[in-house]
C-alpha cells in the first residue's frame, strides 16, 4: 500500500508511542504528532485531519477534555477519534464513547488492529 494523502493526527505525552505509531503509520497517512495538547489544539484549529489518535491520561488537559475541545470546533465535529489509553477500564470506555470517540485501543496496541481499525473508520 503506497502513502495515501489521508493525514492522522496522533496526540500522545509518550515518545515512544508516537515514535511506534510513526513506523506503523508513518509510510501510509500523513501523520502528524504532539506530546502536548496545546500544540495539538492549535495544529488542528487550522488543519482538519481524517482521524485523531487520542491519548486520555495526559498532563494537562485529559484526552476527554481534548475530545471536548475538539467535538466543539466546527471543522473537526465530524472527525473520527481513536482513543488510545493504558486503560482498559470499562468506565473509561463507557466515557470516551458518550463523549464521542469512534473507537477505543488498549497499549500495548496491536498494530495491525490499529491498521484495522483506522482503515475502517476512514
Amino acid at each position: 500500500m503506497g502513502k495515501i494523502d489521508k493525514m492522522i493526527v496522533a496526540v500522545d505525552d509518550s515518545v515512544i508511542i508516537l515514535k511506534m505509531l510513526g513506523k506503523v503509520l508513518g509510510d501510509k497517512f500523513d501523520l502528524h504528532a504532539f506530546v502536548d495538547t496545546n500544540r495539538a489544539l492549535e495544529f488542528l484549529k487550522k488543519k482538519t485531519p481524517d482521524l485523531i489518535l487520542l491519548d486520555i491520561d495526559m498532563p494537562g488537559i485529559s484526552g476527554f477534555e481534548m475530545l471536548k475541545q475538539i467535538k466543539e470546533i466546527e471543522a473537526l465535529k465530524d472527525v473520527p477519534v481513536i482513543f488510545l489509553t493504558a486503560s482498559g477500564d470499562k468506565e473509561h470506555v463507557v466515557k470516551a464513547v458518550a463523549g464521542g470517540a469512534n473507537d477505543y485501543a488498549v497499549k500495548p496496541i496491536d498494530e495491525e488492529i490499529l491498521l484495522k481499525k483506522i482503515e475502517a473508520l476512514l
